[in-house]
């Protein structure tokens, strides 16, 4: 994605524009806005000369642009594809003779046959929870005879789709699952026919679950109003959420209202876990000091304060619970990791081909097995690096 001009401008700090001659304060760029953003902004503010400012969605254009004197000291992403982009590989400084983070978690940020990270986490997250009223919903059955009904989803935000067609792949084809990444070093992977097979779970389940009329209007829905719907105006009885939900659920319906189970399990497999999150990184032209930064942040040794209060705010911040650290089927959130055709984004890549399908299934009275080979043919014309 280009970065438009006044775009591009916004996402300068103040400091890079005013050719000001004192020593500039740390940059660090993040991508969240509003609530999150205030809430970090506290958390740093113990560290000493920080500067925070927001690129939103344009973090990956402001980190693969051509200005290098407007790159950050120190980047939080929020997209593990992008720290493995070739261009902006080449400027992140890597952290060496960490640990304190589990071994899962290292390795993702950990090249093959390099000795060190390219950054660390802050943020997890479990994104194979289901969300109802306490008192109100059963375990789901399996993945094979699920078929909820009042169900809410945020269709507006494509990286909801996609939590979806991660858990059922997950839990469908859990081998298939893992040879997807990395997909551009091997795109024959995406023409299995396992994909097609998930693909067609995943739009009969949200074809039993919408009338036309209500797939309509989820595609205007987004994440946090697919929440409201279960727990505050209660026309949903079902919502699927990553664990980060439960803040503004606690915010909008109060405390003791909702309660989560795991997204089911298909015939024999394990039950699915798919964890996302933000990790740290320090820029090479922020030094030595951006990697004490990174250090200070993401390192409960070094700094357990600002950590464990970011977790008492209400779960912005999820630790690395015993579940999120190893187990059969814990898998990295696969769209989250895709560069190239299938980068996810608003009217592309993955994102795209899974609203495409949500519309046919829901919407157009497409039959779902039709609709699934139609959105495997373009997942695999994406990840030839082909345009969609």
């Amino acid at each position: 994605m280009s970065l438009s001009r006044r775009a591009f401008l916004a996402a300068i700090p103040a400091a890079a524009l005013t050719g000001c001659a004192r020593e500039r304060p740390l940059q660090v760029a993040v991508v969240w806005s509003g609530e999150e953003l205030r809430r970090f902004h506290e958390v740093v503010n113990e560290y000493g000369s920080v500067s925070v400012y927001s690129a939103g969605d344009n973090i990956g254009a402001l980190l693969r642009g051509p200005a290098q004197e407007v790159l950050p000291d120190v980047a939080v992403i929020p997209r593990l594809g992008l720290l493995f982009d070739p261009l902006i590989r080449r400027r992140v400084r890597p952290l060496s003779g960490r640990s304190g983070q589990p071994e899962f978690w290292r390795g993702l940020v950990t090249p093959s046959g390099s000795g060190g990270q390219l950054g660390a986490w802050f943020k997890i997250a479990n994104k194979s929870l289901i969300w109802h009223r306490t008192g109100q919903a059963t375990q789901p059955a399996n993945l094979a005879d699920w078929r909820p009904t009042r169900l809410a989803i945020g269709a507006a935000d494509g990286w909801v789709l996609s939590d979806w067609l991660e858990n059922v792949l997950l839990a469908y084809a859990p081998a298939v699952y893992r040879r997807l990444y990395p997909s551009l070093d091997n795109p024959d992977e995406w023409r299995a026919p396992e994909i097609t097979e998930a693909l067609a779970l995943l739009g009969e389940i949200w074809h039993q679950a919408f009338t036309p009329e209500q797939g309509r209007r989820a595609l205007t829905m987004q994440f946090h109003d697919s929440i409201l719907d279960v727990f505050v105006y209660r026309t949903a009885d079902l919502v699927a959420a990553p664990d980060f939900a439960l803040p503004v659920i606690k915010r909008y319906a109060g405390e003791g209202v909702a309660a989560s189970l795991r997204f089911p399990a298909y015939a024999g497999n394990p039950r699915p876990l798919v964890v996302g999150g933000d990790v740290a990184v320090a820029m090479n032209d922020g030094a030595e000091k951006a990697v004490n930064f990174v250090n200070w942040l993401t390192d409960p040794r070094t700094q357990p304060g600002a950590l464990t209060r970011w977790v008492q705010d209400g779960g912005f911040l999820t630790p690395f619970p015993d579940e999120l650290k190893s187990g059969a089927n814990l898998q990295y959130d696969l769209s989250d990791r895709l560069i190239g055709g299938l980068e996810g984004g608003d009217g592309r890549g993955l994102w795209r081909v899974l609203t495409e399908l949500f519309t046919d299934v829901t919407v157009n009275g497409v039959d779902p097995a039709t609709a699934a080979v139609t959105a495997h043919d373009r997942l695999v014309a994406g990840s030839r690096d082909g345009a969609l």
